[in-house]
């Protein structure tokens, strides 16, 4: 049995459930921030009560934890009410949200780092491929995932379908 930020052990998946009970994992064990590059914030893995609550809780019981999300079009998660939609127009101090610049823009990966010590890849995003590794406890791999992600994030831009309105 593998345990959240113990175990530096790579576990393949394959299935938007078990992405999704991975993604809330590594939320759950998070006490600095998170790093998410998505495509599209795929709904059946991101946008769910858990890992709202996991953001939520990891927001409020850590000052100063960051959640940071890339994503290529938000556009549907904009449109159905997607939960860290919410979260970015709610916690506008811990939940940012920005759109990759143009040389990214033909990323297929999906990651999630944790703490830059946990994380989920999904080399290949498709809608019908999750085949994934997940490992809780893997600096190094985190490490260079991030370091990507941060590259990524220098060029970027905020995501302007996120604005939250105030009339």
């Amino acid at each position: 049995m593998t345990t959240p930020g113990e175990d530096d052990e790579n576990i393949l998946i394959d299935t938007a459930a078990e992405n999704r009970k991975a993604v809330v994992s590594l939320a759950g064990q998070a006490r600095f921030g998170l790093n998410l590059y998505s495509r599209d914030l795929d709904a059946r893995v991101f946008d769910n009560a858990e890992f709202e609550r996991c953001i939520l809780d990891l927001t409020r019981m850590h000052q100063g934890a960051c959640i940071r999300i890339l994503v290529a079009d938000s556009s549907k998660a904009v449109n159905r009410g997607h939960c860290l939609i919410r979260l970015a127009q709610r916690l506008t101090s811990s939940v940012f949200i920005h759109n990759p610049a143009r040389e990214h823009s033909g990323e297929i990966a999906t990651f999630l780092v944790a703490d830059a010590t946990g994380l989920l890849h999904r080399p290949r995003t498709t809608s019908n491929n999750y085949d994934a590794v997940v490992n809780y406890k893997s600096p190094v791999r985190a490490g260079e995932l991030n370091d990507y992600f941060n590259e990524m994030w220098e060029r970027s831009t905020p995501d302007s379908q996120v604005r939250r309105l105030y009339i």
